[in-house]
């Protein structure tokens, strides 16, 4: 075997190894342990570290942290400030402020553009469901008047029999 053939195979298998140790990503591994580290300190993210750091953070953080503690929260906003583009997702997407990118309003009818004011599009808009209940107490409130207002209309329109001659005469 020819010593260039040699050589190849060893300088392939050396990259096949050092790839399988994850030699690139021990760099980023490292970075988000040190915030990850920082959060523990104090509660607190103090320094900045770069997007990749939070992003690896977020993947790591322990069970116990996630059903009791706050470091997913406290690493999402610091990565939201970090970002400065908009909502970022607690599962690493970061979300624009344009929504689905389409900026056409498409003309969707009355219901859609009273769902869409009033609906919940934020935490101080009413519920959807609360505004259906509003809506039938208004409609049950409204035939209980049209009811008792056609009631009233036949009690007025309903004149008692007049007096028969017949029943003066069986008297006597």
């Amino acid at each position: 075997m020819p010593r260039f053939v040699k050589s190849l195979i060893l300088v392939l298998a050396v990259g096949a190894a050092a790839a399988t140790m994850g030699v690139a990503p021990a760099s980023a591994s490292t970075c988000s342990q040190a915030l990850i580290r920082d959060w523990y300190n104090d509660g607190r993210i103090d320094g900045t570290y770069e997007v990749h750091c939070y992003r690896e953070a977020l993947k790591e953080v322990p069970e116990d942290q996630i059903v009791y503690g706050t470091l997913r929260d406290d690493l999402t906003r610091a990565l939201q400030n970090v970002v400065g583009n908009g909502p970022v997702d607690p599962h690493m997407k970061i979300l624009g402020k344009g929504g689905n990118g389409s900026s056409k309003k498409k003309d969707r009818g009355f219901f859609a553009w009273v769902a869409d004011t009033l609906g919940p599009g934020s935490a101080d808009s009413i519920p959807i469901p609360l505004l259906v209940l509003g809506g039938l107490a208004l409609l049950l409130l409204a035939a209980a008047g049209a009811s008792f207002l056609a009631r009233r209309i036949q009690a007025r329109r309903a004149q008692p029999a007049p007096a028969t001659a017949h029943s003066s005469q069986r008297r006597k």
